[in-house]
């Protein structure tokens, strides 16, 4: 596919692999699904844009990837090979649900609030791993996070700037970075953003570990007039800082990942996130919470991160 616009409904299917030369753009108005299984590979430095919506429909077994196009064992693991999927100011009610997206300079880029009442992005049990800048990238958006890992990204395992909403629980936010030198908090939200309007900043963070090698891997920076509400309930959090509760949050204690060195963050037995969550079944999207990233079902109280001990 070379500089493709998709003006019409489309399904793409796992049949065979989808090469991405230049760009694929998806135009303001149309839907595109990718069902399970479908593998979206990009060359250079193309990039998927989103101007309508994007439904990337995976299931555990048979996730849809997003990565490059080399397929080399050198290149499976190296940043930065292609740009990333970018949602813009026009699109609506984007979800990826059940992906692995690797390899990128910046995963998921976010544009603007919604433009209805769901969310701008639904991410869910989906792994992030491998970008050169970040992960994932919010500028005075709406986003929704459930049961998502992410690691090895070179700044920012999550950068939410120009105030926004960030509904963000059962995520495993790791901040070790094997590839590249990182000296920015893995998470990083402000009310203002170089080059864009300010705008109140909304967070809500429920069940997450926020942990990685920097001192200071969780930072909310107020700069304007503009309120900050934030909600953070029932995580790890790696912090030098006091402005974050310890009655609320377990802080500078190791979640005990099973091994970080080859990707594993499951937890270990004697983790101190082993059932010390609350309860998301009342929750919105407890269909999505009942089970961690690997299918799993959920217990209560709850295990923190994505993945719930066996």
């Amino acid at each position: 596919i070379d500089n493709q616009l998709i003006t019409t409904n489309s399904i793409w299917t796992s049949t065979l692999p989808y090469i991405i030369s230049r760009s694929i753009s998806i135009a303001a108005g149309a839907t595109l699904t990718i069902r399970p299984g479908t593998r979206v590979l990009f060359h250079g430095s193309s990039a998927m844009h989103v101007f309508g919506s994007l439904r990337a429909e995976g299931t555990k077994d048979r996730p849809v990837v997003f990565a490059s196009d080399r397929l080399e064992p050198y290149y499976s693991e190296e940043p930065g090979q292609w740009d990333g999927i970018r949602l813009h100011s026009s699109s609506r009610s984007s979800s990826i649900h059940n992906a692995v997206i690797k390899n990128a300079v910046v995963g998921i880029t976010v544009d603007s609030l919604s433009l209805n009442s769901a969310p701008k992005l639904l991410l869910s049990n989906t792994v992030i791993k491998n970008m050169q800048a970040a992960g994932l990238a919010g500028y005075g958006t709406e986003i929704h996070a459930l049961n998502n890992l992410f690691y090895n990204c070179g700044q920012y395992l999550l950068y939410g700037v120009g105030g926004g909403k960030y509904n963000l629980k059962q995520n495993t936010f790791a901040g070790y970075n094997y590839d590249l030198p990182r000296i920015t908090p893995a998470l990083y939200f402000s009310d203002i953003a170089p080059g864009y309007l300010s705008g109140d900043l909304r967070l809500e963070l429920v069940n997450n570990i926020i942990w990685g090698s920097q001192t200071e891997e969780l930072a909310i920076d107020k700069k304007t007039a503009y309120s900050t509400d934030a909600d953070l309930r029932n995580n790890i959090i790696k912090t030098s800082l006091q402005q974050f509760d310890p009655q609320l949050n377990q802080l500078n204690i190791n979640p005990l990942f099973s091994n970080p060195g080859i990707g594993n963050f499951e937890l270990q037995t004697g983790s101190p996130a082993l059932n010390s969550g609350i309860s998301l079944m009342g929750d919105n999207y407890r269909n999505i919470l009942s089970f961690d990233l690997s299918g799993t079902p959920r217990v209560s109280p709850p295990d923190l991160g994505c993945f719930e001990r066996k």
